[in-house]
């Protein structure tokens, strides 16, 4: 079935009658009187009148024709029958992956330019009438001109982003749903190094989904984790580094302070190396954790905080229990903790800055509660739980480590740790609160290696001073403690929310935070998501399991005869020209032939 792009144009079929009318016209003849003399002309007149007839309405037909194909050739008809590079107007949505992983080198080129290169190939076999969209790795899906949209590829750039390719593919295949104009033709083109760890589940997409096939990936070491241990250093202290890789290949990670390496080791991929460390004068710096840089560069490196200060004087109760009594012993021994009361741990609110784990007879509870009330303190110890969760939240030490049983904490406030999504380690004031005991029903921690750096971190940082180090990925959502009235920048402070809550800077650094009194009181550590770091390649048959079955992996050159398969229409414009052209032709001949007769000799 033909359709017409300019279906105004074929008004001009009006402009077919003409030659019929001229024709018409020109069959009037004067009358006709016959001389004896030329009567012998008659048979011979009959005959020459007979072919004139054939000519002239074979000139009839060929103009008719000519007026006819050029008519139409302006109308731009189209066909679906396959040939031809036109198509019907199509939504047509592009996810473009500029995250840090984008940035890998591969064969001397880094994958953006690939990317980039093959996106605005693709951009150029769009039509006016089509529309688009593009996302990048902020997943903001963007109506853009074609213009404006092969700008906007060839100018991008990596961020130190995480893409989520499902995500993103999501928000465009429902941008392109919700255009107040839609258009029954539509397309989504993924353009990406498609990381198997870039693909969550969610809902299962209907729309055709094209997605570029991106070149093997490179081999990739990177920083994993790194964090302060102990949180606060006296004098003397470490970085913890976990070095993250797909292969088992040695090289130098080390520990920059100030532009001067201070700590030095060699680690495999997988590995865990303490970088131990001096600071030369209290208070705040930035260190960096550096690998040799590989063909990806971006994740070679991570900031990371680190505050020097006195150690703090505390002592336990024995009501605290016996482990965090012996834990005690322990980090006075090593210089950690001086003796003193500048904080007290123990089952019961106290005098000053006091740790609190629950009482160990629960039918105290009650009276502990109280005690809060007094003091105006918010939080309350509710039931207990029993069950196994791990505990979350900005706690190094004992991030991971199982809880068995545990108060309900209700209440608000600055919320530290969480078991099971509910709050765990709170702060309120000058109290520090535990939902657990610190004894084997109730914990795992006392028998781990992480239970004295956790009462170092309890002493030294949440309750002494109260520093925090949060870690967070750029243009996350983070809630800082009540206490932090600014995010100190290049340009000064940033004021931060009464809620707390703020978005990450983009740029990788360590920003620090202040109280209302202008003190800094933390550090907020931004670093890429280092799931941006594992390159390995997403399968056909995953894509599929992720986003529909209607998904392609193709090379460049399939992309594009693929694209507009289904929409796609030939377009019959050059073939009514032709036409035309051949029977302007035709009729040239037949009028030049049927000239006036050349006088015989």
């Amino acid at each position: 079935m033909i359709s017409f792009l300019q279906p105004l144009a074929l008004l001009g079929l009006a402009a077919v009658t003409i030659p019929a009318l001229l024709h018409l016209m020109g069959r009037r003849l004067p009358p006709v009187v016959i001389f004896p003399a030329v009567r012998y002309l008659t048979d011979t007149e009959r005959e020459h009148s007979r072919r004139l007839k054939l000519r002239n309405l074979l000139l009839l037909i060929l103009r008719t024709a000519l007026i006819l194909f050029l008519v139409l050739a302006a109308a731009r008809p189209v066909s679906p029958i396959g040939a031809g590079r036109s198509h019907s107007p199509t939504a047509v949505a592009f996810v473009i992956d500029n995250s840090l992983s984008s940035g890998a080198v591969v064969e001397g080129r880094r994958v953006l330019d690939l990317i980039r290169e093959a996106a605005l190939g693709t951009l150029d076999r769009l039509e006016p009438d089509d529309r688009l969209w593009v996302v990048f790795a902020d997943g903001i899906p963007r109506r853009m001109s074609q213009l404006d949209a092969g700008r906007a590829i060839d100018s991008v750039n990596p961020v130190p982003l995480r893409v989520d390719i499902a995500a993103a593919a999501r928000s465009a295949a429902e941008a392109v749903a919700n255009d107040p104009q839609p258009l029954d033709a539509r397309r989504i083109v993924v353009f990406s190094d498609l990381q198997l760890s870039a693909l969550s589940s969610g809902d299962r997409l209907d729309d055709p989904i094209l997605a570029w096939q991106p070149p093997p990936p490179p081999l990739n070491r990177w920083i994993d984790t790194a964090y302060s241990e102990p949180p606060v250093w006296t004098s003397e202290g470490a970085v913890v580094a976990r070095v993250g890789g797909a292969t088992r290949q040695p090289g130098a990670v080390r520990l920059v302070v100030a532009n001067r390496n201070v700590a030095r080791a060699v680690a495999d991929s997988g590995d865990r190396v303490v970088l131990a460390g001096r600071l030369d004068r209290t208070g705040w710096v930035v260190a960096q954790v550096e690998l040799d840089p590989d063909e990806l560069r971006a994740d070679d490196r991570r900031s990371i905080a680190l505050y020097r200060q006195e150690p703090a004087a505390a002592t336990a109760l024995a009501g605290a229990g016996s482990f965090v009594t012996e834990a005690m012993q322990v980090l006075t021994e090593g210089g950690r903790v001086l003796d003193g009361r500048d904080v007290t741990l123990a089952d019961r609110p106290g005098d000053g800055m006091t740790v609190v784990f629950p009482p160990a007879d629960v039918a105290l509870v009650g009276a502990f509660n109280r005690a809060l009330s007094a003091r105006g303190v918010g939080w309350r110890f509710g039931d207990v739980v029993d069950g196994e969760w791990e505990i979350t939240g900005d706690v190094h030490p004992a991030n991971g480590a199982l809880v068995l049983r545990r108060h309900r904490l209700t209440g608000s406030g600055t919320v530290l740790a969480r078991a099971g999504g509910e709050p765990w380690l709170v702060r309120a004031g000058d109290l520090v609160l535990v939902a657990s005991r610190m004894e084997l029903e109730w914990t795992a921690l006392p028998v781990s290696a992480a239970f004295i750096p956790f009462l170092d971190m309890l002493i030294n940082r949440v309750a002494a001073r109260e520093t925090w180090i949060i870690e967070a990925a750029p243009q996350s959502i983070v809630r800082l403690p009540n206490t932090v009235r600014g995010i100190l920048g290049a340009d000064g402070p940033v004021p931060v929310p009464s809620d707390g809550q703020v978005v990450a800077p983009l740029d990788v650094n360590v920003y620090f935070l202040q109280n209302a009194a202008g003190d800094t009181v933390g550090a907020l550590q931004i670093n890429y998501d280092a799931r941006e770091s594992q390159l390995e390649r997403a399968e056909t048959r995953q894509l599929r399991a992720t986003l529909g079955e209607d998904v392609r992996m193709l090379n460049t050159r399939s992309l594009h005869r693929a694209l507009f398969r289904g929409a796609g229409r030939a377009d019959l414009t050059a073939l009514f020209l032709a036409a035309a052209i051949a029977a302007a032709l035709i009729e040239l001949a037949i009028a030049s032939r049927g000239g006036p007769a050349r006088r015989a000799t």
